[in-house]
């Protein structure tokens, strides 16, 4: 019988180690800003906040707001998106074959509803393979992206080092795109970057409190 241990010796737990240690990197990153550069703390921990929550649109709005500087917040975001990708996608791989590492009814949630939309998808990606999971990637639409796309490319198949590929390289791609297009708008962002930062803030509050408040009610029925 394979203890969870084990799991580690095999590729999904390679790809999880890689993904858990850039977190680390990530947070050594965030403590020397907050030692040597304090102005940019604030404004990556905007841009990771709304990366995640609404999306890499969001994140690269914040940053060209705050005139982060082009080189970094591109890298900045992809470093973002990697980290989600490494450490969900093989966690994803696990749960599909009911070898559970973290027992933890959120992340177990947002598991089963990314694999209702992993099999969504699966068909038409599946149709034009490669392509399909790359200009998947690249679609701005909810439960779409990286970390739905590398759920599709493992059910579709693809080798997991074929599949990351194809994904991150195609993240890549969409943030440089994003980026360039957001550029245009640079002018209004600036002027209306608090409002913007504040706007995101108020909306994950909202959503935080309606998580909370609907796993408070029926966890009470």
């Amino acid at each position: 019988m394979k203890t969870k241990h084990s799991f580690f010796k095999h590729k999904e737990g390679q790809i999880l180690i890689l993904g858990l240690t850039l977190l680390g990197c990530f947070f050594i990153l965030l403590l020397l800003s907050a030692l040597f550069f304090p102005n940019y703390l604030q404004v990556m921990l905007s841009i990771t906040a709304t990366n995640i929550i609404f999306g890499r649109i969001s994140g690269l709005s914040i940053g060209i707001a705050s005139q982060m500087d082009t080189t970094l917040l591109i890298a900045f975001n992809i470093f973002i998106e990697s980290i989600m990708v490494l450490i969900l996608y093989p966690l994803f791989v696990l749960s599909w074959n009911k070898l559970y590492l973290i027992s933890y009814k959120p992340l177990n949630q947002f598991l089963e509803r990314s694999k209702e939309s992993a099999h969504k998808y699966e068909p038409v990606i599946k149709r034009y393979g490669v392509v399909g999971l790359f200009f998947f990637v690249l679609t701005p639409f909810a439960m779409t992206g990286p970390v739905v796309a590398s759920f599709v490319g493992f059910l579709i198949g693809f080798r997991h080092h074929v599949t990351l590929l194809v994904v991150l390289s195609s993240t890549l791609i969409a943030i440089i795109i994003w980026f360039y297009l957001i550029k245009n708008f640079e002018e209004i962002l600036i002027a209306y970057s608090d409002i913007l930062m504040m706007g995101f803030l108020v909306a994950a509050t909202i959503m935080l409190v309606w998580y909370l408040f609907k796993k408070y009610f029926y966890s009470r029925k």
